[in-house]
């Protein structure tokens, strides 16, 4: 009889009380990956995009805010859900310059990257764009209507030959 189990990477050292308001300005899309679980067992492979992820309590409240921040509804279910959000988010933050420049100087920072991402992905354009502006509730509503965490997911790969 095939069995699974939730292992953690970390001990839980306290508990944190997840119910407490999310803001949407945590921190950029940086979070401590050994916070989080990974469902192993029942046949699945190591590498296997598909594995379901669990957050530890500390791990949840951190993703909420993460999800909040960058306009998604729903914490990542799956390994490369994870993975992908977090390239996604990295992608989001460096055609901003937030975080990288100056408030001065941020408006010239994406003029010249939106040039850039333009080229180099012109289909992540509309979530930068409102991304850029701070329209949150509008990049949610793109993600809701394009499933964005859903394609993500299933396009990452975590080894590339």
């Amino acid at each position: 009889m095939k069995t699974s189990k939730v292992v953690s990477i970390k001990p839980i050292s306290k508990r944190s009380n997840i119910e407490q308001p999310v803001s949407a300005e945590p921190r950029q899309s940086a979070v401590d990956f050994w916070e989080v679980l990974r469902m192993i067992g029942g046949g699945v492979a190591v590498g296997d995009i598909s594995a379901a992820v669990v957050f530890t309590e500390p791990s949840e409240l951190l993703m909420r805010q993460v999800a909040t921040r960058y306009g998604f509804e729903r914490l990542p279910a799956t390994y490369g859900e994870l993975f992908a959000l977090f390239e996604y988010c990295d992608r989001l933050d460096a055609a901003s310059g937030v975080g990288m420049r100056p408030k001065d100087q941020l408006a010239e920072w994406q003029a010249a990257s939106f040039v850039v991402w333009r080229r180099k992905s012109p289909d992540l354009m509309p979530a930068i764009e409102l991304f850029c502006a701070g329209d949150i509730a509008a990049l949610r509503a793109l993600h809701r209507r394009e499933e964005t965490l859903t394609m993500l997911g299933r396009k990452y790969l975590e080894f590339e030959d």
